[in-house]
């Protein structure tokens, strides 16, 4: 099988932007894995704090309502 070297030009073009786009999509999607394990970590941190001030509240209420 003969190939010109127009074919290798054009098939070499597919596969290096094959290869570019599957590189920087798969880095893309790490990024945003990344970023979304902080996000759920600042998340759980967050709940933990509303629940914190909830019973505080709560508390201040049943003390105002005591007196």
């Amino acid at each position: 099988m003969k190939l010109d070297i127009k074919t290798v030009i054009v098939l070499a073009t597919l596969l290096f932007t094959g290869a570019g786009f599957y590189y920087t999509t798969q880095n893309r999607l790490d990024d945003l894995e990344t970023d979304i394990l902080f996000l759920n970590r600042q998340l759980g941190d967050v709940q933990k704090q509303a629940k914190r001030l909830n019973r505080l509240v709560l508390r201040a209420n049943q003390q105002g309502d005591n007196k």
